[in-house]
């Protein structure tokens, strides 16, 4: 699906191997806004433990890029020290 003035390409997906039911995962879910429209994600976190359930090859090859995010975006969180 596109989206956005700049037009970024981007997923629906209804269900997903090695996740709970819906009602479980709307809590580790974030708003984000698309153009004028709010929707929820998966947190990061979520997707990769659904890609480590699946298991499948094209899974396995981008773990390793979705853990890199994941730690660059709680490295940001953290407070710094001086």
């Amino acid at each position: 699906m596109l989206a956005g003035r700049s037009v970024a390409l981007f997923d629906i997906v209804l269900t997903m191997d090695g996740l709970n039911d819906f009602d479980e995962e709307l809590a580790h879910t974030l708003d984000i806004s698309i153009g004028r429209t709010q929707v929820k994600v998966l947190s990061l976190e979520r997707i990769i433990a659904r890609k480590r359930a699946a298991s499948r090859k094209k899974d396995r090859l981008i773990l390793p890029v979705l853990e890199a995010a994941a730690a660059v975006h709680r490295d940001a969180k953290r407070p710094r020290r001086r």
